[in-house]
């Protein structure tokens, strides 16, 4: 034995087969490789998802099977003192859950990480999801929460007294994701096309509908912009479809980005991010923290990354026209892109950088 506490750490370790990295990987990926490990004895259990694209829950389920009995044998078997959850939605959480309640019945403590957004709509879709869920947390010794926007949910699913519970870790950058010269510089009068960015998986969910009605209301309206969509997914060829069929002169697609990926964020003007659900959309971290303002839907802890009008314009979810006209009110006052730029690089570096999110950690774990 090395004399340090055992963690049986369950999440994401191993790259997807189709190289499709996110942000649940890159989590799981940096806290491994930190100087936690000098502090703490990892045995890790991988649940990457094969691939970004939506699987059935029947051919997942050989998978989650296989994955709690190790859990079991390993909490029966290696001596474990406590046990860290890094779980998504849906399915995900309850097989995370059910290992979690499994170690706290053998004495071990426990720690879940819940990061995605569909979790509302699962409890809102299902009084025992909504039971089931209260008992993990219940049960656990902590849950971490994305942002104080996520601490404030689950504060209203767990049992009076329960709160002390809830920890708020906010999602975290290496300090290679940031700008070396930190805020963008624009024109006093916009005197050339404002370049607009989607980056985000290519799915209904994450608004990709709404970001091309947009595009198509600048059009229309005459606006001086033109876009670029980056990602995969299951819409990629229907949004393909769509641009030719609507004669979308100003936006492209542009495909999965996976080389240069500071210097191509870096170009572009203005994000527009348009999910209908998310945890603590780590897209949104990479494109603040090289300067790129940002107009977002008000979902999940973008409320508490984003004050409007301050670092940033929000608008309300499934909303193309306040979209669209946030963007003209950009290219009508350009000093505002400045002072976005400006604030959001402010905001991560001073919330969201991998050290913090280590010492945060470290002080949790610690304490088990």
């Amino acid at each position: 034995m090395t004399g340090k506490k055992r963690i049986l750490f369950v999440g994401s370790f191993n790259p997807p087969s189709d190289g499709r990295i996110g942000g649940q990987y890159f989590a799981c990926r940096s806290l491994i490789e930190s100087d936690l490990k000098d502090d703490f004895d990892f045995l890790l259990v991988d649940s990457t998802i094969d691939s970004i694209q939506v699987s059935s829950v029947f051919s997942r389920l050989p998978k989650i099977g296989s994955r709690v009995l190790r859990c079991v044998r390993e909490l029966l078997l290696s001596e474990v003192d406590a046990v860290l959850l890094f779980s998504s939605s849906g399915l995900s959480f309850v097989e995370k859950g059910s290992i979690g309640l499994l170690g706290k019945m053998l004495g071990k403590k426990v720690v879940i990480f819940p990061r995605s957004g569909p979790i509302i709509d699962n409890v809102a879709r299902s009084r025992l999801y909504r039971s089931y869920l209260g008992a993990v947390v219940s049960a656990c010794d902590a849950l971490i929460c994305q942002s104080d926007y996520w601490r404030s949910f689950f504060l209203g699913l767990v049992p009076e007294g329960n709160g002390d519970k809830l920890v708020v870790i906010e999602n975290w950058l290496p300090d290679s994701c940031f700008g070396e010269g930190g805020q963008k510089a624009y024109p006093g009068v916009m005197d050339r096309p404002l370049r607009l960015l989607y980056f985000n998986r290519i799915e209904k969910r994450k608004g990709i509908y709404d970001f091309l009605e947009a595009m198509l209301l600048l059009q229309g309206a005459g606006a001086w912009v033109e876009a670029k969509i980056y990602g995969d997914g299951s819409e990629r060829e229907n949004v393909k479809r769509f641009i030719a069929e609507n004669q979308l002169r100003n936006t492209e697609y542009a495909g999965w980005l996976v080389s240069d990926k500071k210097d191509v964020i870096s170009s572009f003007d203005l994000c527009l991010f348009t999910s209908h659900s998310e945890g603590f959309p780590n897209a949104l971290l990479e494109v603040m923290a090289l300067g790129v303002p940002v107009v977002s839907s008000r979902v999940g802890a973008v409320n508490d990354l984003i004050v409007s009008g301050k670092n940033g314009l929000l608008v309300d979810v499934g909303s193309p026209g306040q979209i669209a006209q946030a963007v003209q009110t950009l290219l009508r006052e350009p000093a505002l892109l400045q002072e976005f730029s400006r604030r959001s690089v402010e905001r991560v570096r001073q919330a969201n950088r991998l050290d913090d999110a280590i010492t945060k950690f470290r002080s949790l774990l610690s304490t088990l």
